[in-house]
């Protein structure tokens, strides 16, 4: 029937109180998420010819089984930010592909019916771009055009998206290689800096980018909201970075505090050398593309920033 991917949603326990087939249900309660995950994803290879799974709940090798994303998080910057903070958890637990709904997946304070703030539809979009795998999904109404004011804000950063996939394909393929995830916790490069030991809001996506989400709409000076311009601290681990969009060169081993970003914008960082696989054309969907035409955008001292 064309369906090439089954979502494996719940599976985080089982009724204790049933009889199970082979097992107790003491024993089965923790890996009945692996069992269901392997089942799905098997009986899609066989039928397919590709393994793949949309899983929500996890277990000590579950990673065999990807993809995996993070839930019902709230849509709001506490949602946004423990979604992070879980994401990189994840990762340092073995899982190389996790996601999550964008731009969380239900309303505050109305579970069903809530508006969306649309900084933080915007916000978690720039997140989701820098992520192994995209949705938007939830309670209320997801698609863009039901936000026009933002729209053009988006889709701007979809672009950026589709542009992004070579790089993201030989970044996934590295991780399946190593282990390590997509969306990577910064002690996992500098674990000698005890600065990044506690930092939970910026993460290495692949092995080159630093991106620094922003988690909230407020001027720190006032707190008070300022047109979507928020403002967060930036920390750089040691050496030479270069802002990936304005080309702008910042020292590292240091705070930038209280830098103000702009709604349509999101720190990211590369380092001077680096090579990033782009995607030339603009499109609209995957069936659009031949990565084939890939180029690489090499970091070097001309570098001038990119521009999507």
């Amino acid at each position: 029937m064309g369906v090439t991917c089954i979502k494996t949603d719940f599976g985080e326990n089982i009724h204790m109180d049933h009889r199970y087939h082979g097992m107790s249900p003491e024993r089965l309660n923790n890996i009945y998420s692996l069992l269901y995950q392997r089942a799905a994803f098997e009986v899609t290879k066989e039928v397919t010819g590709q393994g793949i799974v949309w899983a929500r709940s996890a277990w000590a090798g579950c990673q065999r089984y990807p993809l995996h994303w993070g839930g019902d998080s709230a849509s709001s910057w506490d949602g946004l930010a423990g979604s992070l903070k879980g994401g990189l958890h994840f990762g340092l637990s073995g899982f190389a592909f996790w996601s999550h709904d964008v731009p969380g997946f239900h309303s505050i304070p109305d579970f069903m019916n809530s508006p969306l703030d649309e900084n933080v539809y915007v916000r978690w979009t720039q997140f989701g771009v820098f992520s192994s795998h995209m949705r938007y999904h939830g309670t209320c109404k997801r698609e863009p055009w039901h936000y026009p004011r933002i729209a053009p804000i988006v889709k701007r950063w979809w672009k950026l998206r589709y542009k992004l996939l070579p790089y993201i394909v030989e970044q996934s393929e590295k991780a399946c290689q190593s282990g390590y995830p997509m969306v990577r916790a910064l002690l996992m490069h500098h674990p000698h800096d005890r600065q990044v030991w506690h930092i939970d809001d910026e993460y290495y996506f692949g092995s080159e980018f630093l991106v620094c989400p922003v988690m909230n709409a407020y001027h720190t000076s006032t707190d008070e909201p300022k047109n979507g311009v928020g403002t967060r601290d930036i920390y750089l681990p040691e050496g030479m970075w270069v802002n990936f969009f304005t080309g702008e060169r910042l020292n590292g081993g240091r705070w930038y505090y209280n830098v103000e970003i702009p709604l349509d914008q999101m720190p990211v960082f590369v380092r001077p050398g680096a090579h990033i696989q782009i995607y030339p054309d603009d499109v609209d969907s995957t069936d659009d593309m031949d990565l084939s035409k890939a180029i690489t955008i090499g970091i070097t001292k001309d570098y001038k920033g990119f521009e999507f």
